[in-house]
């Protein structure tokens, strides 16, 4: 028979398993916005959920899913260094300013994406309309 403290246990475990971000999906499309090599976060009827893979997997961005790496297949090549890097978001340029990264103490917390049609805007540290943000990831060459 369970006590009250174990059944407490068990009610804050389950809260921590099913992860919810505070990223706001309300209007947009059903799909994949953020992710790491653990672990990935999707929208789906305007609530968003973080996936965590299982210890043995990775997140695949080709396949948009948690999967076993191969001997000679990890699949999770994306990382950026952060070593010396300041704490800051920086721009994915290998993907046209679409998506950016976090690093923080030098640790790489992996890619987020911006809503569909902005670019990163390192400037403001948000995702922007490109005529809004100075080149390379925007157009703007006047006063941004």
């Amino acid at each position: 028979m369970s006590s009250r403290p174990d059944m407490l246990f068990w009610i804050v475990l389950l809260g921590f398993i099913a992860v919810t971000t505070g990223m706001d999906c309300t209007g947009e499309p059903d799909g994949i916005y953020e992710y790491n090599c653990f672990s990935y976060v999707i929208c789906s009827q305007g609530v968003a959920t973080e996936i965590l893979c299982n210890s043995t997997q990775v997140f695949d961005p080709d396949q948009q899913k948690c999967v076993t790496p191969g001997i000679q297949n990890w699949p999770c090549t994306d990382v950026q260094s952060c070593l010396n890097q300041p704490d800051n978001r920086y721009p994915d340029y290998a993907n046209a300013c679409m998506t950016y990264y976090t690093c923080q103490f030098g640790i790489f917390y992996g890619h987020n994406f911006c809503p569909p049609g902005l670019v990163f805007d390192f400037k403001n540290q948000l995702c922007n309309w490109h005529f809004n943000v100075q080149p390379p990831c925007g157009t703007c060459t006047e006063d941004c």
